[in-house]
């Protein structure tokens, strides 16, 4: 269960992490319009820059949004009104506003560049998708010298409703995205410490498990010492270690574990302290639990008690009759008490049993 419950956590955290990226990774637009409307408010929308015309500055062109009168540009556009006394008049631009349809983009563009503005945004209607705007005539693609793009309906109505040069409203067109690190770092740096914290927690946690799996199956070196140790003399039973395959030499030490099989110290003594704390060869374990010492020992009680009764009554042995008087007064061989059958004639003669 604790290795299904790790592996769902891994699960949600990379999941989290794909989903985080999604969500940040810019989506495959060529363009940006930053939108102000307060000092502490601003929004962003996606755009295509226009086929034709220069391109934006690198560092973005900010302006005072104007909605182009007539709406759609398609004749000669109204010059941008008086600018509010809060913009500089000769830095500030100028960008219209323009909707789709009923003509040609780049007509709507030459419109709104003989008006007097720096640039234009031609938004789509009823529809937020976005579209490559083209050339339809080279004669007038050449005269347009300023930058144009293309935005989604919505994007419009919030531009339209919210930019306000009187309240201090402007925007900037930017040519590509460029990623506002101060708008998400902290939020990003806080996911990403949490992630990393859980999984230290988490890493800790199974480390610890695992080193105390270990210890549990490995022997110390206080629990090694315990184990007799003996120098190999020819005549004695063991002839071959197991592990190296090697016949025992006279000298040789060898660590005698409590199943009887015989190692080189050399070679056991790093299984039992680093892999199992049982006998290479049969399994059996070289250091009894806490419950075999119970047992162990209650076998022994049980063994003294067992002496002492028999000790105080008549002891038994192979002689002794399986049936005993029912009489214990009467002495055991009292003829018409019983025919006495000793385990000896038993197991000599089943028969008689």
């Amino acid at each position: 269960p604790s290795r299904i419950s790790h592996s769902g956590l891994c699960v949600t955290v990379l999941s989290f992490i794909v989903v985080l990226c999604s969500v940040l990774v810019p989506s495959p637009t060529q363009g940006y319009i930053y939108a102000h409307y307060s000092n502490m408010t601003s929004m962003l929308f996606e755009d295509l820059p226009a086929f034709f015309g220069p391109p934006l500055p690198k560092d973005g062109l900010m302006g005072v949004l104007m909605v182009s009168r007539p709406l759609n540009g398609c004749t000669a556009i109204d010059p941008p009104p008086p600018l509010p006394p809060s913009f500089d008049a000769n830095t500030t631009k100028f960008i219209a506003l323009i909707r789709r349809y009923e003509c040609n983009f780049d007509i709507k563009v030459l419109h709104a560049q003989r008006a007097g503005y720096s640039a234009a945004i031609i938004h789509n209607m009823f529809s937020d998708k976005l579209l490559n705007m083209n050339s339809s005539n080279d004669t007038i693609a050449e005269e347009i010298e300023i930058p144009s793009v293309f935005t989604s309906y919505y994007a419009s109505q919030i531009l339209r409703n919210f930019i306000i040069p009187e309240q201090g409203a402007y925007v900037i067109l930017k040519p590509e995205f460029a990623f506002p690190l101060s708008y998400y770092l902290i939020p990003f740096t806080g996911v990403v410490g949490m992630i990393i914290l859980v999984m230290c927690v988490v890493l800790i946690v199974r480390c610890a498990q695992y080193r105390k799996r270990m210890r549990k199956n490995r022997l110390s070196k206080d629990q090694l010492k315990r184990i007799p140790t003996h120098r190999f003399c020819k005549g004695d039973d063991y002839d071959l270690c197991a592990i190296c395959l090697d016949d025992y030499e006279e000298g040789d030490k060898l660590r005698v574990l409590p199943c009887s099989h015989a190692y080189h110290c050399k070679c056991v003594d790093p299984w039992l302290t680093q892999t199992k704390k049982t006998c290479p060869v049969c399994k059996q374990r070289v250091t009894r639990s806490n419950t075999e010492h119970s047992e162990s020992d209650s076998e022994e009680e049980a063994g003294g008690r067992g002496e002492e009764e028999g000790t105080a009554g008549q002891a038994d042995t192979e002689r002794t009759p399986l049936l005993r008087p029912s009489n214990p007064g009467s002495p055991s061989g009292s003829p018409g008490a019983y025919s006495a059958i000793t385990t000896a004639q038993c197991l000599a003669s089943p028969a008689l049993c």
